[in-house]
């Protein structure tokens, strides 16, 4: 497949990493997948996705969004039960149909440069940035607190920022497991990554993002992302996997 990835990943001044990734070609379709998951209160869901995602995408169908929908709903039914969770944001890059599909889960950042020069940046189900996603975990019986959703305020352990997650089984009626996907045309320059590469409080990234676009006008590697991220001071585990055309 034409283009070329790069990845790159620091523990930051956590004891612990949580974030994992996975990335393949996919010969007979020509397809190119990328993924990573930033895990939350251990490593276990995430883990999981790493070690079972070929073999889940492998037994589905169809289109690249359909594809990473199946996925998703197949990394669900065999995570819910955990106690810990995990985002989950897969890129399918398409030699044929010259496209990249997305599915967010979370709020684990892909940002698409395509061959017009426009950035495309994925949403955020972050509680504290995105008053939809707030508002809509509220519904769902959620209880928004300090930054945080809860299920009950009396146990501070059990909040979460993001309001879309694999695993998390004691927040399972508060969480939406339902992937965003969506298709861009004729990219360049693609970025999968934990939030711990841009700012993990959600309060810096839009800014962030627009500095990213420099590096995607060059094409600059995953670790040249590392390096611009270690220089603010990592936060968080910081996951980056890019994906270049030339």
């Amino acid at each position: 497949m034409k283009g070329n990835v790069t990845s790159a990943v620091k523990q930051g001044p956590r004891p612990y990493q949580e974030d994992r990734y996975y990335e393949t070609y996919i010969p007979d379709r020509k397809w190119r997948l990328l993924v990573v998951m930033d895990g939350h209160g251990g490593e276990g869901v995430a883990g999981f996705c790493a070690k079972n995602i070929f073999r889940m995408i492998a037994l589905n169908e169809g289109k690249p969004e359909h594809r990473l929908n199946s996925l998703v709903a197949d990394l669900n039914r065999s995570t819910r039960q955990y106690t810990v969770g995990s985002t989950f944001s897969g890129v399918i890059i398409s030699e044929e149909l010259n496209t990249a599909s997305v599915a967010i889960l979370g709020d684990s950042p892909v940002v698409i440069y395509d061959k017009q020069g426009r950035l495309h940046t994925s949403p955020e189900h972050n509680v504290r940035s995105n008053l939809e996603e707030r508002k809509a975990a509220e519904e769902r019986g959620g209880i928004y607190s300090g930054g945080y959703i809860w299920s009950d305020l009396s146990d501070l352990a059990q909040g979460l920022q993001i309001s879309r997650a694999l695993g998390d089984a004691h927040l399972d009626g508060i969480l939406s497991r339902e992937p965003e996907i969506y298709t861009i045309a004729e990219p360049v320059w693609v970025l999968v990554a934990s939030d711990g590469l841009f700012d993990p409080g959600h309060s810096d990234t839009p800014r962030l993002v627009e500095e990213v676009r420099e590096f995607a006008k060059r094409n600059a590697t995953a670790d040249e992302l590392m390096e611009w991220a270690e220089k603010r001071g990592l936060k968080d585990n910081a996951t980056a996997l890019v994906w270049c055309a030339s």
